[in-house]
């Protein structure tokens, strides 16, 4: 003999609370991972922002290079070239060899540059070597 099984008043009550608590706590949760996403990606952007900030300043001196070894160009020798490129350069850059090498500074990030020149008119007498991103320190907000 099969035995019915009745559901009662309370046991409908008892179901119907257990599926709001729970439709709840997914809305809780639903919101507490979409605070977290905006503030990744807040500090994404922010750091996204400072690397183009280090990228533009690094072109700069790049062109500023490129207008050092323009006016380099008139020695006869490469070795008058590079003399003359190295009494022209700016406190931050050092020359060793041929390879002109700076650092771009912003808050806790450092882009390391690298350049090698030559003596040429053409438009490529400076091409990138290394282009480097460091972060000094993790950022103060980033804890895991």
């Amino acid at each position: 003999m099969k035995r019915k099984i009745a559901l009662g008043p309370g046991a409908a009550s008892l179901i119907l609370i257990v599926v709001a608590l729970s439709l709840a706590m997914m809305a809780m949760l639903t919101i507490i991972g979409s605070k977290n996403d905006y503030s990744l990606c807040y500090r994404s952007a922010s750091m996204i922002e400072k690397v183009y900030e280090l990228n533009a300043a690094s072109e700069q001196r790049m062109a500023e290079l490129d207008g050092i070894v323009a006016a380099a160009l008139t020695e006869e020798s490469e070795e008058l070239f590079l003399k003359k490129v190295q009494e022209s350069l700016p406190k931050e850059m050092t020359l060793e060899e041929d390879l002109v090498s700076w650092s771009e500074p912003l808050e806790n990030r450092t882009l390391e540059c690298m350049v090698r020149i030559k003596r040429s008119k053409d438009s490529d007498r400076i091409q990138w070597v290394s282009h480097k991103l460091k972060v000094n320190e993790p950022e103060e907000d980033w804890e895991w």
